[in-house]
């Protein structure tokens, strides 16, 4: 009688495939580049093409500017921006990095968490007005977020 233990291992194999795809159709983008840094979705449903009007879900005005990528956690989207500074002028003094909750379903900020700059800000006089002050993407292990 042959042993079932390879047609077991088999089985207990393609389980653990389809479980972990599925988890990756849930599209979780933890980081910059997404879940394995290749910027590549697996996502087969999205839009080909966006305009002003065309397929979107909803628009948030943002307290300030920013240049990170947002991540995308569960029902989360989480993206960084700054204020007081920068852009439009201002003055150094007032600037503020923020780090935003946003609801991914309504688009509705659930919570945002607002930090000065620790100052000096910019010791190479110049270089983050090139791509602005809140440019690093926050990264999240599905419970904490952390931003630099």
């Amino acid at each position: 009688m042959p042993s079932r233990v390879p047609f077991l291992f088999a089985i207990l194999l393609i389980a653990l495939a389809l479980s972990s795809f599925s988890e990756l159709r849930a599209e979780n983008w933890p980081r910059y580049r997404g879940p394995n840094g290749s910027g590549v979705s697996m996502e087969t449903t999205i839009p080909l093409t966006w305009s002003a009007t065309e397929n979107l879900a909803w628009k948030l005005d943002l307290p300030g500017a920013g240049s990170s990528s947002p991540i995308v956690w569960g029902n989360r989207v989480f993206v960084t921006c700054y204020s007081g500074y920068g852009e439009d002028g201002g003055d150094l003094l007032s600037l503020n990095r923020h780090l935003l909750c946003i609801n991914t379903e309504t688009g509705k900020i659930v919570w945002e968490k607002t930090l000065p700059a620790p100052l000096p800000e910019d010791p190479y006089q110049g270089f983050i007005g090139e791509h602005g002050y809140a440019s690093h993407t926050p990264v999240t292990d599905g419970e904490r977020i952390f931003a630099f």
